[in-house]
């Protein structure tokens, strides 16, 4: 019977819903359905947006989190790895070492699909401009030095020749893993402080003549010597390392690396399509969910999960998605399907997805904080997984100091009628670093509530209200929404969800109650309810209390209203015996039995 109330309660919630949202927006091609939705803005560019949505085909709410970025300003979004390409990091240390190289991260998400075992991205990094890790042409999203962004393949060949040797090797694994099975790999510092080998290899050493692995540059090198290997090799700075397993099928490719001699001239050459030569920032994803305006066919439909999605609008705007998911009473997840479909009802002409499961995890540095937080909810009891590399947005504003933005927390609310909501404060400066918080704030606000220094309290009419905030120069703003009739109410016995009660008289009990919308708690306080015992079963005062009075037997009820709705708690009167009563009487009857 549990499970069948709460079909039926999510049924009357989403009935609810419809009946609020515009025709156009009732149906979602992708199952998801709004319930409610918050948002703040980071800075100037970057908007945080949490809407919890309810999924019409498995009947369970899916909770997504995503930034919405504008480019155009001293915000921009960037590529982050850890100390090299092997590996993993988590997004603290993400946080923290961008933060030291000067790069002070507003918020990230994690990015492309990586060998577990090495922590090597599947696809292309670049950082800087830089090729990091890639080798053939695969699509990426890339990041411009103004922070547009593009998706698309940039045709990126990473060429290797030896010119003494009349011989060209195209789309090489630059920096990857080696393997029996991968041909040349070329290894440089970007990789680590070794190439990780596990097999045994022949290696040629190249000292870096002149050029980069910049794209669109050449790397002029010549053979400083050549060994063999049995496991991993050091990475210097200023040289490139050739591997290629001993154990290969490619004998002939191995034998032309073994014929190298020192001095021998090796290029190595990063070209690119020509509108991709100035892109800083690339980094590679799983598949296209959207492609020119049109969702793509062959998407899973049947499992849901946490997921991580990179989307662009038509106006440019970007957005960087995740769903949390695995989690029955929370959130259960989206299909790759619906994550495409919901990515188009989002406004995205092109979305691709990005590496998901324990992956998926977003982190954001909440207005007049220092310090970052995730926002999303871990999927995996074990915790959230270090990934091989994230996509983040730097503030590359100047530090003020002086409090010229003023940020309302909490931000989003749904208040019931009446409930009351203590506000605080925090301040940022011109640039949306964390400022001082000014001594003396003036809050104000709509015709939908009241304020009573930093507390607000609803109004009784429904709406989305607005509460500012000033202290000379610096202001910002609120919103809340005030719901007048909630969905359904909950009342409470000494703590305990009651629909019935057997009341001993002349006892005490403490009621209290709470709210529902749209399948979430609303936040109240007592104010919010109105109190009515009908029947000779007792009193209820100011405080929410209940005394049982009356007689023996006595029924009656006791209703907790707010707004259009009620909730009924049926009493009856039972006589209890005093503790000492009670007591002697359990004796007497130990007595006889003993008898």
């Amino acid at each position: 019977m549990k499970g069948k109330r709460l079909t039926l309660f999510r049924i009357m919630c989403l009935l609810a819903c419809l009946m609020l949202q515009p025709a156009a927006g009732i149906w979602a091609a992708s199952g998801l359905v709004e319930l409610r939705s918050k948002s703040i803005e980071l800075n100037d560019q970057l908007t945080l947006v949490t809407t919890t949505n309810y999924n019409t085909v498995n009947g369970k709410n899916a909770v997504e989190h995503y930034f919405e970025y504008t480019p155009g300003g001293n915000v921009k979004p960037l590529v982050c790895y850890g100390p090299g390409i092997y590996g993993v990091s988590s997004a603290k240390t993400i946080f923290r070492t961008e933060g030291e190289a000067g790069n002070p991260l507003a918020g990230l998400t994690n990015a492309d699909f990586f060998v577990m075992a090495t922590g090597v991205s599947l696809g292309p990094v670049i950082r800087d401009g830089i090729v990091r890790t890639g080798g053939y042409s695969e699509s990426v999203i890339a990041f411009g030095e103004d922070g547009s962004v593009y998706f698309g393949d940039p045709s990126l060949n990473i060429a290797l020749a030896f010119p003494g040797l009349n011989a060209k090797y195209e789309k090489v694994n630059y920096n990857k893993a080696l393997t029996k099975a991968n041909g040349i790999c070329v290894f440089t510092t970007d990789f680590g402080t070794t190439n990780a080998a596990t097999i045994p290899a022949y290696n040629v050493l190249l000292k870096i003549e002149h050029g980069s692995a910049k794209l669109g540059d050449t790397m002029e090198c010549t053979v400083v010597s050549g060994a063999e290997a049995e496991s991993r090799t050091n990475l210097e700075e200023g040289f490139v390392l050739l591997s290629m397993a001993k154990d290969t099928s490619y004998e002939y490719t191995l034998g032309q690396l073994q014929g190298l001699q020192p001095g021998d001239p090796v290029t190595l050459s990063f070209s690119v399509s020509p509108q991709y030569e100035n892109v800083q920032h690339a980094v590679g994803f799983e598949k296209w969910l959207i492609k020119d305006g049109l969702i793509c066919s062959g998407l899973d439909a049947s499992t849901r999960a946490p997921r991580t999605a990179a989307g662009l609008k038509a106006d440019g705007t970007f957005i960087l998605y995740t769903m949390d998911g695995r989690q029955s009473d929370y959130s259960m997840g989206v299909t790759v399907g619906g994550l495409a479909q919901h990515m188009e009802e989002l406004g995205c002409v092109q979305a691709v997805n990005l590496d998901g499961g324990a992956s998926t995890q977003l982190f954001a540095v909440l207005p007049g904080d220092t310090q970052e937080q995730q926002i999303n909810v871990d999927s995996e009891a074990s915790g959230l997984r270090s990934c091989a590399n994230y996509i983040a947005f730097a503030n590359y504003n100047q530090p003020g100091g002086i409090p010229a933005h003023l940020h309302i927390y909490p931000y989003g609310e749904y208040l019931l009628s009446g409930a009351s909501l203590e506000l605080t404060a925090k301040a940022t400066d011109a640039g949306y670093f964390a400022a001082a918080v000014p001594e003396s704030i003036t809050y104000s606000c709509d015709d939908l509530g009241t304020l009573d220094g930093n507390v607000y309290t609803a109004g009784s009419k429904a709406g989305t209200g607005t509460i500012s905030a000033r202290s000379g120069k610096a202001t910002g703003s609120v919103r809340v929404n005030i719901v007048a009739d909630p969905d359904s109410i909950t009342a409470y016995v000494d703590g305990k969800a009651k629909t019935t009660l057997s009341a001993g008289l002349d006892k005490t009990y403490q009621l209290s109650a709470s709210a529902f919308y749209k399948g979430e708690t609303l936040r109240s306080d007592a104010a919010c309810y109105t109190w009515m015992v009908t029947g000779d079963i007792g009193t209820i005062d100011e405080n929410g209390v209940f005394t049982a009075k009356g007689e023996h037997g006595n029924t009656g009820t006791i209703l907790c209203s707010a707004g259009n709705k009620t909730k009924t708690i049926s009493v009856t009167l039972q006589q209890t015996l005093p503790t000492e009563d009670l007591q002697s009487w359990i004796r007497e009857i130990v007595e006889d039995v003993n008898e």
